[in-house]
């Protein structure tokens, strides 16, 4: 640990800025700065609503911060690439070269999340509300806000490689204190130790889970810290418990038919009320000038200036369904997630010629109220199977291959543990994709990687442009201990080029797959 972060002064002076928004549904006001309360740190929480206020405020500057978190993923990675009117930071972020002063990279708007969920949680025991029902409700109020934290805390680990650690509000921190400097490994220790006593199993029929609108599932997180860590039994335990966890309802996060074949773009129309698939949502309302400028930057605009790259275009394009002898990701692919002039080569093959994203364009009457989701069951799902994969053995394998192709509706009898999974078509069955196979004579390690390979290959698919391939690329680069698996595939975007080889023996180099701190 690490004592070289200076916490600036300025900071004791702002102001957390709270909004409303109920613990169980969504209002078409919420994050609505027009309607909002400003709660100086010297006031008193002296209600449930000044709770609930204080809850949505504390991760109002997400909506700042998860554009540019989206572009840092996919330009970083090998799904997105930049086009002429790429602004000059998008460019260099393109070419992972990172000096200081660019916006993208700024981690304040996280860090100012953190200090908000502090001063909640300082602040709580003075709720005095009698209907504030502390035995019921305040531990998993302060299970939400601190496995809020831990995701935030989780991805600027993932960002930078370290963290700096506040553990008090803007009141308690002194002008000028030196705060510590945690490794992604102690942040990670340390955000699960905080967590898991917040965990309840799905089964207790005395627990009422309260789902806390717009905030992470905790089972969910600790199934990603121990996914990082390579504990594949504990990332099972928890990812599956995360799946069954709805509310501690019989319904599940599921994969089914709910956003089958052509209902699969409506996973992205109006996000944060797309349920049993959306879990973290942020939303953005034009109506109330909190602009998505997602749509924008990536081809609304005419001088949009990101698009997909060729590796993930031939990607869908190549899919082979389940229904008709025509190739492509009908449900998902062109049309939905991207988007181009289709031009004649022959007879037989058609080019994609100007691509460009349509993901955050659904709805095309108002694209700038297209929310971002950052955590969703088939993102789940996948990392769940590729959690199975891992652990080597022939039963986990074929969940594993049964989450990823045609799902546990395929089968009977149920595995074990399963029986409520009965509705699930796999990821891609649920969009009438064929299965994807494994040759019988692979075998061991070999064997394991190549499945991993699949459910990355179909990662990059599903979740496009939701700011996940960069973190998958670097998990399962660490856990090979190799390299060159991330390096090849990023520098494939060069191919031709003069930045082909300089970006690919910058990546070689483990350090730079972090930003500057």
């Amino acid at each position: 640990m690490k004592k070289k972060f200076q916490f600036p002064g300025v900071l004791l002076s702002l102001f957390l800025v709270v909004t409303m928004f109920t613990w169980h549904g969504c209002t078409d006001d919420l994050l609505d700065t027009q309607n909002a309360d400003l709660i100086t740190p010297d006031q008193h929480y002296n209600s449930i609503e000044d709770l609930q206020n204080a809850i949505g405020g504390a991760v109002i500057t997400l909506q700042d911060k998860l554009p540019h978190l989206i572009l840092l993923d996919g330009l970083r990675s090998d799904i997105m690439d930049v086009t002429y009117n790429a602004d000059p930071l998008l460019v260099s972020i393109n070419h992972h070269d990172f000096a200081t002063g660019n916006a993208f990279t700024d981690p304040a708007d996280l860090y100012k999340v953190i200090i908000n969920i502090n001063d909640v949680l300082e602040n709580l025991n003075k709720i005095e509300d009698p209907d504030f029902d502390e035995i019921v409700f305040k531990p998993q109020i302060v299970g939400a806000l601190i496995g809020m934290r831990g995701w935030v805390y989780l991805n600027l680990a993932r960002l930078y490689g370290e963290v700096t650690y506040i553990e008090g509000s803007l009141t308690s921190l002194a002008d000028g204190v030196d705060l510590p400097v945690l490794s992604s490994d102690a942040i990670i220790d340390t955000i699960i130790n905080q967590v898991t006593p917040y965990i309840h199993n799905s089964e207790t029929t005395s627990y009422v889970e309260i789902r806390v609108d717009y905030y992470i599932n905790n089972k969910a997180l600790l199934g990603e810290l121990y996914l990082e860590k390579n504990d594949y039994a504990n990332a099972a335990l928890y990812l599956k418990l995360a799946c069954e966890s709805y509310l501690n309802q019989p319904r599940v996060y599921k994969v089914d038919n709910t956003y089958k074949d052509n209902a699969w773009s409506t996973i992205f129309l109006n996000s944060d009320s797309q349920f049993p698939e959306n879990i973290g949502v942020i939303p953005y309302s034009s109506r109330n000038q909190q602009n998505n400028p997602l749509a924008n930057w990536m081809g609304f605009d005419l001088d949009y200036m990101v698009k997909p790259s060729q590796m993930l275009v031939d990607s869908f394009m190549s899919q082979q369904r389940t229904i008709g002898n025509d190739p492509g990701d009908l449900w998902r692919g062109f049309g939905v997630t991207f988007n181009g002039t289709l031009v004649a080569v022959n007879d037989t093959t058609m080019v994609l010629t100007e691509p460009y994203i349509t993901k955050y364009a659904v709805d095309q009457n108002d694209p700038k109220s297209s929310d971002i989701i950052y955590s969703r069951a088939t993102d789940l799902h996948l990392l769940l199977a590729e959690a199975y994969n891992r652990m080597g053995d022939p039963d986990s394998e074929e969940l594993a291959l049964l989450l990823l192709n045609a799902g546990i509706n395929s089968i009977n009898p149920k595995p074990t543990g399963f029986t409520r999974w009965s509705t699930n078509l796999g990821v891609r069955g649920r969009v009438s994709l064929k299965a994807r196979e494994v040759p019988e004579e692979l075998t061991g390690l070999e064997r394991i990687e190549f499945i991993e390979d699949l459910i990355l290959a179909e990662r990059a698919m599903e979740l496009a442009f939701e700011g996940k391939r960069w973190n998958d690329l670097v998990r399962v680069a660490n856990r090979r201990g190799d390299p060159a698996y991330l390096a090849d595939k990023v520098a494939a975007k060069f191919e031709g080029t003069a930045h082909f080889n300089t970006v690919r023996n910058k990546l070689l180099d483990q350090n730079n797959w972090y930003l500057p701190y």
